[in-house]
């Protein structure tokens, strides 16, 4: 862990991230002080007070005798390729430019290596992004995918629609699936959206599928709500 940041921030940015990625839920208990302690080699000490920074925020809430639960998420909803928020003709905007955040590789993971059919270590690319409307934030992009796609990914690809550059590597996407959850953004994320701490947003999950039904590509968008709702309300007339 970094020494420029105290450690209970440290471990609470860490859970937090473990909620925006869902690996806990809305309604979930999160585990408890000692096995987080285990997990990220600290005290229980360091836990406890990063668990009350989360808790000072509304992520997290203490119910007594039986843990400390994930409070953050105030709605979710599913939607189908029909009914994307978030689909290839939004990118496709005119209104809409894009700035680059950076382009990585980063190991999978279990949750994402489960996803992409993947062992943990597997590189995936992982590329973020900020669509601006008119000098406004309107959406935070991270895209993972795995490395094997398009092994010369670039900075210079990512301003390449996403579909039309899996289609240039023939990787045909098929399907499309949107998971919409309610939650509160802090620090750097916040700031880029141009939102207070502790506004609320969209935290809107992204699959595409190929044909063959493996996972092409998990998106995840950050967005103010009212921001996205009055663009969508002006759709370009092509």
């Amino acid at each position: 862990m970094s020494n420029f940041v105290p450690l209970y921030r440290q471990v609470s940015q860490r859970i937090f991230r473990k909620i925006e990625q869902g690996v806990y839920k809305f309604g979930d208990r999160i585990p408890s002080e000692k096995e987080l302690a285990d997990h990220y080699g600290v005290n229980r000490l360091t836990v406890r007070r990063a668990i009350g920074l989360l808790a000072e925020r509304g992520v997290l809430k203490s119910r007594q005798g039986k843990g400390v639960f994930v409070t953050n998420t105030f709605y979710e909803a599913r939607l189908g390729s029909g009914s994307a928020l978030f689909d290839e003709a939004f990118f496709q905007d005119p209104r809409l430019s894009q700035r680059s955040l950076f382009t990585t590789r980063t190991q999978a993971g279990r949750a994402l290596g489960d996803l992409f059919q993947l062992p943990p270590n597997a590189e995936l690319w992982l590329a973020g992004r900020q669509w601006v409307a008119e000098d406004m934030a309107v959406a935070l992009e991270y895209s993972y995918f795995p490395l094997e796609w398009i092994p010369d990914f670039s900075a210079g690809l990512q301003k390449i629609p996403w579909e039309t550059l899996f289609r240039q590597r023939r990787l045909l996407p098929e399907r499309l699936e949107e998971t919409i959850r309610g939650v509160r953004l802090w620090g750097e994320e916040a700031r880029l959206l141009q939102m207070r701490d502790g506004s609320a947003a969209f935290a809107v999950h992204q699959l595409v599928w190929m044909r063959d039904r493996r996972l092409l590509r998990f998106t995840k968008l950050l967005a103010e709500p009212q921001k996205i709702t009055h663009y969508l309300k002006e759709p370009v007339l092509r």
